[in-house]
C-alpha cells in the first residue's frame, strides 16, 4: 500500500524513487506511508478534538515504543531502523495543524518546517545509514527548504481552509480572509513575503545539495532529482511574480524528465556531486536548539 500512497500523494518523490534500488525504494515507500498516516490523523478526523486526541495517543505510543499501536509497529519494522525522536517531533508539528493556524513569526515558521519536514530529512538519513552529524544538519535544511516551497505554493489553498503559514511579523496584519479576497496592499504584501520565503528556501536548498555527497551513491542521485524537481516549483512561482492566486504551481512530466537528465549529467561529470566542499551554517538552525539533529552554537 505504501508504494501506491507514494504514487498518489507524493508525485515528485515517486518519480525520484525510480533512481533508488528496489530495497531502498521499498523502505522509502514504507517511511512515506508512516509519515502520511501521521498527517492523515489530523486531516481525516471528524473534528479537531478527535484529531488532537489521536495524535497525543500516538505521541505517547512513540515515547513508549508501544508496538500495539499500528503506526509504531510499522516504524519499528522499518530496516534500517529509524529515529523515534524525529517521529515525535513530526507528530508535534502535525498537532499544530489540528487548530486554527496563524503563524506569528518567522522563527515559529522555521520550527514548524523543521518539525514536519526537517525531521523527514533525518529519517531519510536513518534509512540510508547516514550517521555523520554534519550530513544530518544539511538534511534538515533540505527538508525545511521543501516545506517552505510547499507553504508558498499552497498559500491560497491554506487560506481557504483558515490556515495562514506566512509569518505574521512580516505583515502589518494578515488574515486568511484577506488572502482569499485581497485588496491591492495585501496582494503586494503577500507577494513580497512569498518572495522572501522562497529566497530563504534557496539558501537551504544550496545547503541541502552540498550535503548530498554523504548519501550512498544511488540514493544521492534520487534525492538530487527530488530536490531539483521540488525546487522548480518555487522557480515557477517566482516566474509568476509570486502570484499565488494564479493556480497551483507544479512540474509537468516533461519538466521532471529534463531535470532528471540534468541531474544525471551533473552526477556523472561533476566532482561537486561527490565531494563535500562546504560547511554548515549554524545560523540556518536559529531557534531550533536542542532538537534532534540540529546544529547549534
Amino acid at each position: 500500500m505504501s508504494k501506491q500512497q507514494l504514487k498518489k500523494y507524493g508525485t515528485t518523490f515517486h518519480f525520484a524513487s525510480h533512481f533508488l534500488s528496489a530495497a531502498q525504494m521499498q523502505s522509502a515507500a514504507e517511511l512515506y506511508g508512516i509519515c502520511r498516516e501521521i498527517d492523515d490523523l489530523a486531516d481525516t478526523a471528524s473534528d479537531a478534538s478527535q484529531a488532537r486526541t489521536q495524535l497525543l495517543i500516538l505521541r505517547q505510543a512513540l515515547l513508549d515504543r508501544d508496538h500495539s499501536h499500528p503506526i509504531v509497529a510499522k516504524a519499528l519494522a522499518i530496516q534500517p531502523s529509524i529515529g523515534f525522536d524525529a517521529l515525535i517531533e513530526l507528530t508535534d508539528g502535525v498537532l499544530l495543524d489540528t487548530q486554527k493556524v496563524a503563524i506569528q513569526s518567522e522563527a515559529e515558521l522555521l520550527r514548524y518546517c523543521y518539525q514536519v519536514a526537517g525531521t523527514v530529512g533525518l529519517l531519510m538519513c536513518d534509512l540510508f545509514g547516514v550517521k555523520d552529524p554534519v550530513a544530518r544538519h544539511h538534511a534538515i535544511d533540505l527538508g525545511v527548504a521543501m516545506q517552505l516551497t510547499n507553504i508558498c505554493r499552497d498559500v491560497y489553498e491554506d487560506a481557504l481552509n483558515g490556515r495562514v503559514y506566512l509569518p505574521g511579523d512580516l505583515f502589518e496584519s494578515i488574515t486568511a480572509e484577506k488572502i482569499v479576497s485581497p485588496d491591492v496592499p495585501t496582494t503586494e504584501s503577500v507577494r513580497q513575503v512569498v518572495g522572501y520565503l522562497l529566497s530563504e528556501a534557496e539558501i537551504r536548498y544550496e545547503s541541502g545539495i552540498s550535503g548530498l555527497c554523504f548519501l550512498p551513491t544511488q540514493a544521492r542521485l534520487a534525492i538530487y532529482v527530488a530536490t531539483l524537481t521540488y525546487r522548480e516549483i518555487g522557480l515557477i512561482i517566482a516566474d509568476r511574480r509570486f502570484d499565488i492566486w494564479a493556480g497551483r504551481a507544479f512540474t509537468t512530466k516533461m519538466q521532471k524528465c529534463v531535470i532528471a537528465l540534468r541531474c544525471v549529467v551533473t552526477f556523472l561529470f561533476s566532482k561537486k556531486a561527490h565531494q563535500y566542499q562546504g560547511f554548515h551554517d549554524a545560523e540556518l538552525h536559529r531557534g531550533l536548539n536542542h532538537r534532534p539533529g540540529v546544529h547549534w552554537a
